[in-house]
């Protein structure tokens, strides 16, 4: 099932008609959360994700939007981990089930099958604070601004109540967005498919959210969470076949990285004073399970269907990306992984934490600046 036929199923297995844009969160309450919403209603355009082949060579003028973003960045990356870029995080999260995954008929003891979970354990270990909050929905769902404070974890601090401060009240330091993994068949600046009356594309929704942003919390710095692609178009069935499972994690690499790459580059010329920062998560975590000793992991320890949503491992290894990238610094070391991810995990920790570095190090520009810092 892929995500967006999950994220229209209701907490209570009941189903809701397509979405039409004019609620941000599909509801208040947690159980009639946005994992219901439909980004832009082409939830049958996105079975077929091997289309997603064409948009490296459909994507518009990508060396002017090189250009243009680049022009007044210095690169932040030496190789060498130093200070980090804060140590007190206040996080909103425009985000999906790919980020925060409530709902599953196989619960978890607490909010393991999400990221701001792990990157609040990861940033105690360092001695870090972090709160964080957020909603769900696609891009469409989320231009309908202000958001409200959706998510509530169990330990995880929460740094805004929205029914009795407004947005610009709750000193954001952090804001982070991602489009749906569905949508990679079209280039990011083209209309998106379906019921969309004004014509947005994941960037020119992606500018609107930023610059409201940037007017409510100047000082906060955007990141888009670079997702992973939906599974459904490259396996028969789960779970996938060991070549399935390659394929899909080669077009991680390949196409659908690609995509992201033009997108960010489209949204630094659309907003270029915004400096949106972007976390590749999906791609790393493909290098991870295919060049690193956690290729060994089975892949129902990875994913519980083909959307795909994860399992505490996946969250926690993307909350150990995501923790990185917005701090600056490698995750700390002797964190004790919890016995729900998957020992491989907790037997290699530091050559996790550092090949999460050595990625994001690396993971520049043609010109050498960082797309992260």
């Amino acid at each position: 099932m892929s995500l967006a036929l999950a994220l229209s199923t209701t907490a209570c297995g009941g189903t809701e008609g397509e979405g039409d844009g004019d609620d941000s969160t599909g509801g208040e309450e947690p159980g009639d959360s946005g994992e219901q919403d439909d980004e832009a209603s082409s939830s049958e355009e996105s079975s077929d994700s091997s289309e997603s082949s064409d948009t490296s060579e459909s994507s518009t003028d990508t060396s002017e939007a090189e250009e243009s973003s680049t022009d007044s960045e210095e690169s932040s990356t030496t190789g060498t981990p130093g200070e980090p870029l804060l140590t007190d995080m206040r996080m909103f999260v425009f985000g999906h089930s790919l980020i925060n995954h409530e709902f599953t008929d196989d619960p978890p003891p607490s909010n393991e099958l999400s990221v701001p979970h792990w990157q609040y354990l990861l940033a105690q270990e360092a001695g870090y604070d972090y709160a964080a909050t957020g909603q769900y929905g696609f891009l469409l769902q989320h231009i309908n601004l202000p958001p409200i404070a959706q998510w509530g974890f169990d330990i995880v601090p929460a740094p805004w109540d929205s029914d009795a401060e407004p947005f610009a009240d709750a000193d954001f330091t952090t804001v982070m967005l991602t489009p749906a993994n569905f949508v990679q068949y079209k280039p990011a600046i083209e209309p998106y498919d379906g019921e969309n009356p004004d014509a947005h594309s994941p960037v020119s929704a992606t500018t609107t959210i930023v610059e409201w942003v940037g007017e409510q919390e100047p000082g906060a710095q955007v990141y888009i969470y670079e997702n992973w692609p939906d599974m459904a178009g490259f396996i028969a069935s789960f779970p996938p076949t060991p070549g399935e499972l390659a394929g899909y994690h080669e077009h991680t690499l390949a196409d659908f990285h690609d995509w992201w790459l033009d997108y960010q580059d489209a949204v630094l010329v659309a907003a270029p004073d915004a400096n949106v920062r972007m976390i590749p998560v999906g791609p790393i975590l493909a290098t991870l399970l295919t060049d690193s000793p956690l290729s060994a992991i089975p892949v129902e320890d990875l994913y519980e269907d083909d959307a795909p949503h994860g399992r505490p491992t996946l969250y926690f290894l993307a909350g150990l990306i995501t923790t990185t990238a917005t701090y600056g610094v490698p995750a700390p070391e002797g964190f004790a992984v919890p016995e729900l991810v998957h020992p491989l995990v907790a037997e290699h920790y530091d050559e996790v934490v550092a090949r999460v570095w050595d990625e994001l190090d690396a993971f520049t520009d043609e010109r050498g600046v960082s797309r992260v810092w």
